[in-house]
């Protein structure tokens, strides 16, 4: 793989680490003449025609962002079945080596870089992309001490589910959320879950969850709350405690909503004077990061230690160049002074403008131009992407031509049909395909069930640029109607309101009531409950108000026990099995006489506690 040239534009210098899922090494970009790191999927992987178009769908849209605490990712591509991943080459070390290192880290330390870490999530969640493989392997430390996040796109790509090759858990177990370890859907929440243990890591030197098997550590996940830090470290700050176990809260309602928020919180505990003057015996407050060597980073090359520098080379050095001195001066003074007269120029900035007018600002300031590539690009076509020199750089005017990137604008694509599908399978084909979901508009629909997909604009088959969006109209189902209250009305005026709306009347009955004849008195279903389309109701009226009677029934009591409870339940006109006297009584209130009304023959049942004292009718 060592000297391969990619895209005609990529050489691979060396070989500078190996992942579960891909290798990356360590290249020169021959058109901007910079160094890039190249990650490329392993062979394993490039054979599942699925994984690949995710992989590259995801890396597409990580290149999209454009933040200082992100490795910026230039380009994607595939060559002789090679699919690759052009990004920034970071000098420096992962936080999980300086974990080992230097643990436990001081506290303010911890917290700007988790600051750093939430702008970097920031910046991705309001771009729709959710990292899904946050670990301390994951973020870097640059020689100047800046955070960068890395691998975006990458555990995306492999749907949030658990990928195993040769025994490694890809996006470690250990980092993960609650509901990427069941293997449920995850938001931008989980990427939080996930700073949050993070964070523990790097305040304690240890991860919250261990264990032998990624099983065994999945289910703690899910089961069990992470240790106190206070527990590891005495007096640990409790305002930092509680950051850390709110990141790590089950249910991801209850997390912080958003990286905004943690990082509010956090620049808050930056000001708190039991942070700022926490000391703890077991942390060393320098902290000495040139001998971190990188064994895990896919971005940082090796340390270069310089040997010590020997007289004698010295003397040669100075030697030859007293010589090499003397030949130019007497040899090439014209020459030189030739080439220091030629006037230099300021390169104008072409980027982002069309071809034609980007050549002639050239031309105009004597700078020739070099088309160096045309590639697909969200930009729209002819117009300049890149350039080098960039703007605004001095050079003689007699400098080699300016190079030029141009976009052939978006790659075409052909429109699936997505009428059908469910609404969430659609959208992913949509995705899948280059395109975006565009408006999405719900409809009721007797035919179509809801959550399925009715229509969509453009139609299928149509051949649009990668990006376009695709509008939805999603069905809602059949319609549900609301029950009307039609109890108090008469039964033309229930019957009516009935068929303003479309309800079918299934049965009418009646049965004696105090209220006025034909009036409804019961309804089914209740009011306001939803009716399925095709339902019916049935009503109950009143044959008009019943003469009532009043009846006195004896009641001897017994002796014992001492509290006895008297219920008399009455079937007739009124209503059948109705409670019409219930309470408690001592043997001293005997003999009872108990008034009951009713209407029409009576059925009446006396209960003494559970037993049956009399039944009868009147």
């Amino acid at each position: 793989m060592i000297g391969k040239i990619l895209g005609n534009r990529y050489t691979i210098l060396e070989e500078v680490n190996g992942g579960g899922m891909a290798v990356v090494y360590k290249a020169r970009c021959n058109l901007l003449n910079r160094i890039v790191a190249i990650k490329i999927l392993k062979s394993e992987f490039a054979g599942d025609e699925d994984f690949v178009r995710r992989f590259r769908r995801e890396a597409q849209a990580a290149a999209s962002l454009s933040h200082p605490n992100i490795v910026g990712i230039y380009d994607v591509g595939e060559e002789d079945g090679l699919y690759y991943i052009v990004m920034e080459y970071v000098e420096g070390y992962t936080l999980k080596e300086l974990i080992k290192q230097k643990a436990p880290i001081p506290l303010t330390e911890v917290i700007e870089m988790g600051v750093q870490i939430c702008d970097a999530l920031e910046c991705a969640h309001k771009n729709k992309i959710v990292h899904r493989d946050i670990k301390s392997q994951n973020i870097m430390i640059t020689t100047d001490r800046r955070i960068k996040v890395t691998d975006f796109g990458i555990a995306r790509a492999a749907g949030g589910s658990t990928i195993t090759n040769t025994g490694n858990v890809f996006g470690s177990v250990q980092y993960f959320s609650p509901e990427q370890a069941r293997s449920d859907v995850v938001d931008e929440r989980s990427d939080l879950y996930s700073v949050g243990i993070v964070l523990y890591e790097t305040f304690t030197g240890q991860l919250p969850f261990n264990g032998q098997t990624p099983v065994a550590i999945a289910l703690k996940q899910i089961q069990e709350k992470p240790g106190f830090i206070t527990n590891i470290i005495p007096g640990f700050p409790e305002q930092l405690e509680w950051i850390v176990q709110k990141c790590l809260v089950k249910e991801p309602d209850d997390r912080y909503q958003s990286a905004g928020k943690l990082r509010s919180d956090l620049i808050n505990a930056l000001s708190s004077a039991e942070v700022i003057n926490f000391k703890p015996e077991n942390i060393d407050n320098t902290l000495v990061m040139d001998n971190i060597e990188d064994n895990s980073s896919s971005f940082n090359p090796k340390p270069v230690r310089k040997k010590p520098k020997r007289i004698f080379r010295g003397i040669a050095i100075a030697a030859f160049f007293i010589v090499i001195f003397g030949i130019f001066s007497y040899l090439g003074a014209t020459l030189a002074k030739r080439y220091f007269e030629v006037p230099e120029v300021l390169v104008p900035n072409v980027i982002e403008l069309q071809e034609e007018e980007a050549t002639a600002r050239l031309r105009e300031k004597n700078l020739d131009y070099h088309i160096a590539d045309r590639i697909f690009d969200s930009a729209p076509a002819g117009q300049v992407i890149d350039q080098d020199p960039k703007g605004n750089q001095k050079v003689k005017v007699n400098h080699p031509a300016i190079d030029l990137v141009i976009s052939k604008g978006p790659k075409p694509g052909i429109v699936p049909n997505i009428i059908g599908m469910n609404e969430q399978a659609g959208i992913a084909l949509l995705e899948n395909s280059g395109f975006e979901k565009g408006r999405t508009i719900r409809e009721n629909s007797d035919d179509i069930p809801e959550g399925v997909i009715m229509d969509q604009n453009p139609r299928d088959g149509l051949t649009l640029a990668e990006g376009e969006l695709i509008n939805l109209t999603v069905s809602l189902g059949p319609e549900i109607v609301d029950v009307p209250t039609l109890i108090g009305k008469t039964l033309d005026e229930a019957k009516k309101l009935l068929g303003e709306k479309n309800i079918p009347l299934s049965s009418v009955s009646e049965k004696p009531d105090q209220s006025p004849k034909n009036t409804v008195i019961e309804q089914n279903p209740k009011p306001n409950e939803a009716i399925e389309p095709n339902g019916s109701i049935s009503l109950v009226i009143s044959s008009g108000p019943v003469q009532l009677k009043t009846v006195t029934i004896p009641i001897l009591l017994p002796s014992e026990p001492s509290e006895i409870t008297v219920k008399i339940i009455v079937s007739d006109d009124i209503g059948k099995n109705r409670n019409a006297y219930l309470k408690k009584h001592t043997p001293e209130d005997s003999p009872l006489s108990v008034p009951i009304e009713g209407a029409g023959e009576m059925e009446i049942e006396v209960w003494l506690d559970d037993i049956l004292y009399y039944k009868g009718k009147v």
